[in-house]
């Protein structure tokens, strides 16, 4: 007998899952399951350069969402969820979720299936959502040329459900791509046929139980590039969540041909590099980041749909080569001010300065969850910011935003009601007066503005324009005080928690120097393995 809950009608039931127009309006505060949070507020350590399970799960997650919430963030991506390879290999365990064993189970370390149910309710309960990782692209092994598929991998356990084995060595020629292997002689990626029928179906059907399970809410494909277009069409199609994918490059037009053709929406990796570069020296000039943006807006069918990100658990933390504060709010603003959907990375909040891969999964546990940090109430207030210009205006999601380079060293963001200055003088700086031209805004004269970031209050000129100061290299993200919402209320920081400066963490290992940060992000990128 089916249980009593299946036989209401559907509409009696929330809908909680996302759609195109919905996430828009989210903000994604992403975690890596292992390192968020261990049961009973463990403080074990952990070091990230042994590659090792340290003990987070979904259950640890769902005691610490108030830290999350606090922030201002109504999206949680998770690390994958399915059983991964149970080995420790010369590069360590599994813990990250990306070596997949058998797709038709859950991996253990994590939870159990109530586990992750109960995550999924916890995050509706608060008006919140989930967002699960999913590779499709290939599974894990611990050898390679020598691989032999078995009824260990479920549904994966003939030859014919792999591609031969290869390594890509060309990134420039896309059938190897997609048809070679990714890792290495320790751990192999093996490479799973994605245009077979077997293969396809599997997957088609196996996603859409996975949503309906869990009631997961948005879909985060990985290795996206390693799959064909009509593959991804076919996968996308089988389920109705919104989905963002990594597509690791940096050309808008090898990017967007996913959106175009495969119904994936791309993380925004093409203005990923430019930002990093702007706001990583004061030599740099806005002009790189305006032409990305402007080729961006050419190239793909929707860039109010694309993934916007400084940090992630593929690339090294921006902290990792920048120190200044003053750099790092801005370039952490970026995601949040422009058009698309932001992504912070755990640790973003906590002044985290992990290095590549292992050294940027850091512990969350040593920071005590501390919300009175400079950064956690930074993206506080760039959380109420954006939340409060969708609030006064229903297309400010999906309206494109206009770039302007102030000076060489300021970028003015206008998406109205929200105007934003970016600058990369850093802290050391002297200020800098600024005209923002009502063109640009559509203020009314003598009109009163806020600016987020600071708290101060200005007032438009006669004609409607407005003069500020950049001071110490900080951002500036305006909106009008009519318009604000909670933005600077105090009740958003009420719930305020410091830790004993013992407590404090003393940086991530794998630090890298800030004379060659732009070569870590670009080797980063060139060797990543995509775990």
């Amino acid at each position: 007998m089916l249980p009593v809950l299946s036989l209401l009608p559907l509409l009696a039931l929330p809908a909680w899952s996302l759609d195109d127009a919905s996430m828009r309006a989210r903000s994604v505060y992403q975690l890596v399951t292992d390192r968020f949070a261990l049961p009973g507020n463990g403080t074990t350590a952990c070091d990230p350069s042994q590659m090792k399970y340290c003990g987070g799960t979904w259950q640890t997650v769902i005691d610490h969402l108030d830290y999350i919430q606090g922030m201002g963030f109504d999206t949680v991506w998770i690390s994958p969820v399915v059983e991964n390879i149970n080995d420790t290999t010369a590069i360590g365990q599994a813990y990250h979720g990306y070596w997949t064993l058998n797709p038709a189970n859950l991996n253990s370390h994590f939870g159990s299936a109530d586990d992750l149910k109960a995550l999924s309710k916890a995050l509706h309960d608060r008006s919140m959502y989930l967002q699960v990782d999913v590779v499709i692209n290939h599974v894990a092994a611990t050898s390679s040329s020598t691989f032999q598929p078995s009824s260990a991998y479920g549904a994966f356990s003939q030859s014919s459900d792999y591609h031969p084995f290869c390594w890509i060595q060309d990134y420039t020629n896309q059938t190897e791509v997609e048809d070679c292997w990714l890792g290495d002689s320790n751990v192999a990626l093996a490479d799973l046929n994605s245009e077979s029928d077997t293969v396809q179906n599997y997957w088609n059907g196996w996603i859409k139980q996975l949503i309906a399970d869990y009631n997961i809410d948005a879909i985060r494909l990985d290795t996206v590039k390693h799959v064909p277009h009509a593959s991804w069409k076919s996968f996308t199609s089988s389920f109705d969540v919104f989905n963002q994918g990594e597509v690791l490059n940096d050309d808008p037009a090898y990017i967007a041909s996913y959106q175009k053709n495969a119904s994936v929406n791309p993380f925004n990796y093409a203005v990923y590099y430019p930002v990093t570069f702007t706001f990583n020296s004061t030599k740099f000039s806005m002009d790189q980041l305006i032409s990305m943006v402007d080729q961006v807006k050419g190239n793909f069918s929707d860039p109010t749909l694309l993934g916007n990100f400084l940090n992630n658990h593929d690339n090294p933390r921006f902290e990792s080569y920048q120190t200044d504060k003053a750099m790092i709010k801005n370039a952490h603003a970026y995601p949040l001010v422009t058009d698309g959907i932001p992504y912070v990375y755990y640790g973003s909040e906590a002044g985290f300065n992990g290095g590549a891969d292992p050294a940027n999964r850091e512990p969350l546990w040593t920071t005590a969850y501390n919300t009175s940090s400079d950064m956690y109430r930074f993206f506080t207030s760039l959380n109420a910011a954006r939340a409060a210009a969708g609030a006064a205006n229903n297309s400010f999601y999906q309206t494109q935003m206009n770039l302007t380079g102030m000076t060489a060293n300021e970028l003015l963001v206008a998406k109205p009601p929200l105007i934003s200055l970016l600058s990369n003088r850093g802290s050391s700086s002297s200020s800098e007066d600024i005209t923002i031209p009502v063109s640009q805004t559509q203020w009314a004269p003598n009109t009163a503005i806020i600016d987020a970031v600071s708290c101060n209050t200005f007032t438009t000129n006669a004609g409607g324009d407005l003069v500020v100061k950049i001071e110490n290299g900080q951002p500036r993200v305006f909106i009008a005080d009519a318009q604000k919402g909670k933005v600077c209320d105090p009740s958003l920081f009420k719930n305020e928690t410091s830790v004993p400066a013992s407590s404090k963490p003393k940086g991530g290992a794998g630090k890298v120097n800030a004379s060659f940060g732009l070569l870590a992000v670009l080797g980063a990128a060139a060797s990543c393995m995509l775990l």
